[in-house]
């Protein structure tokens, strides 16, 4: 793909001046790592910000009891490592590991904060990005807050929400397995397990070999928010 084409697809310079995305060519660095590969490691220092091109990252994080949790999956054209060049302290805020080869797009700090400075709808394009993010996160603790189907609910359409926007093939079958989702809610494998096959009996998902396929996504919406019987 064309260095302008790849940067005029990317959230952060959607509507802007050409000018921007010209300045932005002339100093992103192309990176690639392969599949299995940490892109950004939690606590290390970060001076750059990664643009996705191709590919499909997995962002988590460990607590401070040392559990680690996956926060979520982000598809290409979208942005990891934002958090490390916005903060004071520089540090990665979580560890993004490539689930399939990924190239991506190099942004340092100096860089970006100047082209911010020049052309203040990329600043826009982020707050935009943020706000996003906050409200999924507002979501996701008021499902997380109701019940262990709310939150696989929850998980399950956003993931497959993400899959239909990146263009993924067969984006109703989720590449997940128990451990992927344990890690996902925070939840044991009995619970994990029982509620799965809750919602297999519901008709809402089938565990196949590849992973969770979705069979009624409207259901799932209303249930991430339905509050149900407790788990």
């Amino acid at each position: 793909m064309d260095l302008l084409d790849a940067l005029n697809r990317s959230p952060l310079f959607q509507r802007v001046p050409e000018d921007a995305v010209r300045e932005a060519a002339r100093v992103v660095t192309p990176r690639h790592f392969p599949a299995g590969e940490t892109i950004l490691e939690q606590d290390a220092q970060g001076e750059a910000l990664y643009l996705l091109v191709k590919g499909a990252v997995r962002v988590s994080r460990v607590s401070l009891g040392s559990r680690e949790r996956v926060m979520g999956d982000v598809y290409a054209p979208g942005v990891i490592g934002e958090t490390a060049v916005l903060a004071a302290d520089g540090e990665r805020s979580a560890t993004v590991m490539a689930l399939t080869d990924v190239s991506t797009l190099m942004l340092y700090r100096d860089h970006f904060t100047q082209i911010l400075r020049r052309h203040p709808l990329v600043l826009w394009n982020l707050s935009a990005m943020l706000a996003q993010r906050v409200t999924y996160l507002n979501d996701e603790l008021i499902a997380f807050g109701l019940n262990t189907e709310a939150a696989l609910a929850h998980v399950f359409t956003h993931l497959h929400r993400q899959r239909v926007q990146a263009g993924v093939p067969q984006p109703e079958t989720l590449p997940l397995g128990t451990q992927d989702i344990m890690q996902r809610i925070s939840a044991s494998r009995e619970t994990v397990s029982r509620v799965m096959r809750k919602m297999e009996r519901q008709g809402l998902v089938k565990v196949t070999a590849q992973g969770v396929l979705l069979l009624d996504v409207q259901a799932l919406e209303h249930s991430s928010l339905d509050e149900g019987d407790l788990d």
